[in-house]
């Protein structure tokens, strides 16, 4: 997977590079970052929930984003959900773009969940995170019109 992501960017690179020689139209590396963020993401869709987990052995919430982050887009965020939460510019919901992460109080007061948006459609804003209870645990597809989501939810972030 690593050596994936690494030959990618190193087509972006040169992608970007005969781009600049040329007249051809620019393409925004946030873009491309934030759709590399969400293709990770969704490559581990199952892996099993593991506390304190930062590998594709197990994640938790947190441990999730700062991996997919750090491999798709090589950038450092937070290890926790507070650091997450007290990281990054505020993103309203509604504007929310693939890519940004959600932050959710579940077990305590204060930030304590995660996810990564991965689109804001028709059928709402759809997340990608490793959930640790309920009907599903693991990496997992949610919704934000999910009861559960919507009422425990403290906002959203963007760290690019």
């Amino acid at each position: 997977m690593k050596k994936f992501i690494t030959v990618n960017l190193c087509l972006l690179i040169i992608f970007f590079l005969s781009a600049a020689e040329s007249n051809a139209p620019e393409l925004d590396i946030e873009i491309v970052l934030r759709n590399l963020i969400v293709e990770t993401a969704q490559n581990h869709l199952g892996v099993p929930y593991r506390a304190a987990g930062i590998t594709p052995d197990g994640f938790d919430c947190s441990g999730f984003v700062y991996f997919v982050y750090r491999e798709a887009a090589s950038m450092n965020v937070s290890r926790s959900s507070v650091g997450l939460w007290n990281s990054g510019r505020s993103v309203p919901l509604a504007q929310v773009r693939p890519g940004d992460v959600l932050i959710f109080t579940t077990v305590r007061a204060g930030a304590s969940h995660t996810g990564i948006v991965i689109e804001n459609g028709p059928q709402g804003v759809r997340f990608i995170h490793a959930a640790s209870q309920g009907r599903q645990t693991g990496v997992i597809i949610s919704n934000m019109n999910e009861q559960y989501y919507r009422t425990r939810f403290m906002g959203a972030r963007n760290y690019f």
